[in-house]
């Protein structure tokens, strides 16, 4: 009886409390383990969530010229810009911080006096909207710079795999507004660029350069991005289309037109041709000439030796 009683009151007795409590407490570990795996579970698809959205975020923030499409001409820019493959070649808008402009060459949209035209060269390869709808290139001529709100030329990229190919290359959208538009300065800048595009081929300037055998070639064909041409002589002279607006430098030295007409072609080692853009000649106060010409000579080349000859279809001169 005694050492019966004394089982439960010794040492074993005290194990089998400390092995119950001990039991107890893996069960409790256990859940707090099974509460925290659901925690970080819970962590992981909150963050997989939020990677999903990061793109979307991203390509907003990539966005930031989206215009909101408050009216069908808007709307037309906007469809376009969505797919990928076209983007803003000329525009007239207005945007939160005011009137904006965008320039590209070539500018496909010109303005005699107060009459939009379309040129030749882009006439066919243009479809012209005017506040959400078709209309032939003609109808451009009834509309009156003050009553364009906004104008976008949008021009599809060449050569994309995504790009619709039965669709024109230029798109020109045009909103107008009820009332006369006041101008800022800005839209007398964009208008007159569209003026100086009905005079020049290059408004927004350009240059060219050609050496010897180029030059002969294009005063063959009457190249007048040159701004000479040939005489029967074969010496230069300047087109007189542009003899009162350029400026002529010889050797780095300033000359007048008669000084270019002493120059053989042969002796020519490379002229310069530069128009300067339209806000530099296209102006009332103080415009500066249109034209640049600059020609660099090498003399030696006038006189017939054995150590150059000129072999070119477009040369009929003695040597």
């Amino acid at each position: 009886m005694y050492t019966f009683t004394n089982q439960f009151s010794g040492p074993t007795l005290h194990q089998r409390v400390r092995m119950m409590n001990s039991h107890h407490s893996d069960s409790s570990a256990w859940w707090r383990y099974v509460l925290w795996g659901l925690l970080m579970g819970a962590m992981g698809m909150a963050c997989r969530h939020q990677e999903k959205k990061e793109p979307y975020l991203l390509n907003q923030a990539l966005a930031p010229n989206a215009l909101p499409a408050i009216n069908p001409t808007r709307a037309m820019v906007v469809d376009l810009e969505d797919k990928g493959t076209w983007y803003r070649h000329l525009a007239l808008f207005r945007s939160k911080t005011g009137t904006q402009v965008v320039q590209s060459k070539p500018v496909v949209l010109q303005l005699k006096g107060d009459e939009f035209i379309l040129p030749d060269d882009y006439k066919y390869e243009s479809a012209v909207y005017i506040d959400g709808k078709e209309v032939p290139a003609e109808a451009l001529k009834k509309l009156s710079p003050e009553f364009v709100s906004e104008l976008f030329v949008m021009h599809q990229w060449e050569n994309m795999a995504n790009s619709d190919t039965k669709a024109k290359p230029y798109q020109i959208i045009i909103q107008t507004s009820p009332q006369p538009v006041p101008f800022n300065g800005i839209r007398k800048q964009f208008f007159t660029l569209l003026q100086a595009a009905a005079i020049s081929r290059y408004p927004l300037g350009e240059s060219f350069s050609f050496n010897m055998n180029q030059l002969l070639e294009a005063t063959f064909f009457h190249n007048k991005n040159a701004l000479v041409e040939r005489t029967k002589n074969e010496h230069l002279k300047v087109y007189d289309d542009f003899a009162k607006t350029v400026d002529i430098f010889i050797n780095n030295l300033p000359a007048t037109t008669a000084d270019v007409t002493t120059v053989h072609v042969r002796e020519v080692a490379r002229l310069y041709t530069k128009e300067r853009p339209y806000r530099d000649w296209f102006r009332a106060d103080n415009p500066l000439p249109r034209f640049q010409l600059y020609i660099q000579t090498t003399p030696k080349r006038a006189k017939r030796d054995s150590s150059y000859y000129v072999f070119s279809p477009f040369y009929s001169g003695d040597f």
